[in-house]
């Protein structure tokens, strides 16, 4: 079974051969890091992984200290079974925010709101890096993600707001100022 991260680096091949130093500025520049724990100390790991699996090898056009890796038969087939389970399954988000609500005895709670507000500044920063990045690239499929993440980051953010205008947040809380 493919990890997020055998996914990443299988799809980033799959676009054309890469070294490791080139999967990372990718990596980097398309936010993956934000959904995924593909550290760059990690790449290498799951590049070695990869290709003890048979899933990648060395690109003919590889030499020196760089070895550029490319997808074998089998890593193109592992890509594309492990994308169809993945974009399949509607999963439900890791939204650690939301077992947290539970730490607050009452939505009016001066301390939830202040997160929440800043939750909403952390969302709108979010927002615009992920404007920026999206224009930064022409990779079709690279939009795709970036405009899955500014919904599901707009979404959020349209949540988040909601819970702060609710009538028994901002009452209780002005009955408090």
């Amino acid at each position: 079974m493919a990890s997020d991260a055998d996914v990443v680096v299988l799809g980033l091949l799959a676009e054309c051969p890469r070294h490791g130093y080139d999967l990372d500025r990718v990596i980097d520049q398309r936010g993956y890091r934000e959904w995924t724990s593909l550290a760059f100390s990690s790449i290498y790991y799951v590049l070695k992984r990869l290709a003890d699996r048979g899933l990648i090898k060395p690109a003919a056009q590889s030499e020196g200290r760089r070895t550029v890796f490319q997808l074998t038969d089998a890593g193109e087939q592992e890509l594309r079974e492990a994308a169809a389970e993945r974009i399949s399954r509607p999963d439900p988000p890791s939204a650690s925010a939301l077992p947290a609500l539970g730490a607050y005895a009452h939505l009016d709670d001066p301390a939830l709101l202040a997160a929440l507000r800043q939750r909403i500044d952390a969302l709108n920063s979010q927002i615009a890096w992920l404007r920026q990045a999206r224009e930064a690239t022409d990779v079709e499929h690279a939009h795709v993600v970036f405009d899955y993440e500014l919904a599901r980051h707009e979404a959020d953010l349209v949540w988040t707001q909601d819970l702060i205008d609710r009538p028994t947040c901002t009452a209780q809380s002005k009955e408090k100022k």
